[in-house]
């Protein structure tokens, strides 16, 4: 009996031993949570007060802010009143200048109905001036073509002047040769020249191959393709032509065997005398 009492304390002794061992176990484990929750606890606790700190810094410079923004709403504001004002002063200064101004186109409005009237007298008055305008013009304008044609007939009248002292200088210098020349053959100028004249030329044929000015610039030279083999003789006369266009008159000057210079004593007023334009004595 007393053995089985004995060995039944034992396994209590045991049983109390292995209970006693899990429950330090658990006393254990569970300080070692409870003490990393505190550590986790205070970490948080310390991120809370920062974060507390940072929102109570961004709070203190947002009231700041909206200060700054009072006051410069406020200043803005005090601004916006006075220009309110100043514009209602300058609405009433606009309102009575408005009231001036339709005084002044009023008055304006009855001086234009004075000056249209004023206006269509004078209308009036142009359109009859108009008329004697257009009659003196179309007067001027026949007196201008009249001086012109005179004009233009002065100066082939100066040309043909010009042209008949060319002629008379260069007959003159062809009398003056001729004369020398009886003289150095010992004929009497006074001498009656006996015998047969030379019969009159029919008619000549000739092409201009050339034009240009005397020495002057005051007439116009033609060269032609006939000369004294074909019986062209200074003094001669002839018609130049082109088709069936007359462009002017030439007196023969001066002849060499297969040609001739004529002066241009007639021109037409429908072109002027070129190379290729044909040349006779007669049409």
């Amino acid at each position: 009996m007393n053995n089985v009492v004995g060995k039944l304390l034992v396994v209590l002794q045991l049983v109390f031993s292995v209970l006693a061992l899990c429950f330090a176990g658990g006393v254990y484990t569970f300080h070692q949570s409870w003490r990393a929750k505190a550590v986790q606890a205070q970490t948080d606790l310390a991120a809370r007060d920062q974060q507390i700190g940072q929102l109570k810094q961004q709070q203190s410079q947002e009231l700041e802010t909206r200060e700054q923004e009072k006051v410069g709403l406020t200043t803005r504001a005090d601004g916006a009143e006075a220009q309110v004002r100043q514009l209602t002063a300058n609405l009433q200064n606009s309102l009575g200048e408005l009231a001036q101004a339709q005084q002044q186109r009023d008055k304006h409005l009855a001086d234009l109905q004075v000056a249209q009237a004023e206006a269509d007298a004078r209308i009036a008055e142009t359109v009859g001036l108009r008329s004697e305008t257009k009659k003196l013009r179309d007067t001027v304008g026949q007196q201008i073509a009249e001086i012109r044609d005179k004009e233009d007939r002065n100066l082939d009248l100066t040309g043909q002047v010009a042209d008949a002292a060319d002629r008379e200088k260069s007959a003159l210098s062809e009398i003056s040769r001729l004369q020398d020349l009886l003289r150095l053959n010992k004929i009497d100028v006074r001498q009656v020249v006996s015998g047969t004249v030379p019969a009159e030329v029919e008619k000549i044929n000739g092409v201009v191959i050339g034009t240009r000015l005397n020495s002057s610039r005051s007439a116009e030279l033609v060269q032609v393709s006939i000369g004294a083999d074909d019986l062209v003789i200074p003094g001669m006369k002839m018609v130049v032509y082109r088709g069936n266009v007359y462009k002017g008159q030439i007196q023969i000057t001066d002849v060499s065997a297969d040609g001739a210079i004529g002066l241009v004593t007639e021109r037409a007023r429908n072109g002027t005398i070129e190379r290729g334009d044909d040349v006779t004595t007669k049409l």
